[in-house]
């Protein structure tokens, strides 16, 4: 059975978020980082509004599929996770939330 992690970013009002660079800077290299160890795909969804209109908790969700929980656990101990963390600076001021698990 696969295994998700969630990244999101919370929508702060003095959020900065420079998707081109996420798009084509960041996740190609979450992707080269972790693709190794079990990432099996990943996708992005933008969140500027919840239902009602209204500003969305999360402007940014990336989801990650992995083989197994046991490749997200590898992965999270390559040697280049350190880089794939170091690189957020470098689209957002926002810190992400981080969840991992399974479907039920």
């Amino acid at each position: 059975m696969t295994f998700s992690s969630i990244v999101m970013y919370p929508n702060n009002p003095d959020i900065q978020f420079d998707e081109p660079y996420y798009m084509k800077t960041h996740m190609p290299l979450v992707e080269a980082t972790w693709k190794p160890h079990g990432l099996i795909s990943w996708k992005v969804t933008k969140y500027p509004t919840a239902f009602d209109g209204s500003r969305s908790e999360f402007l940014i969700m990336a989801t990650l599929e992995w083989e197994s929980e046991d490749s997200l656990k590898a992965a999270l101990q390559a040697p280049g996770t350190v880089e794939v963390f170091a690189d957020i600076p470098n689209f957002t001021n926002s810190k992400p939330v981080t969840l991992a698990g399974s479907q039920l």
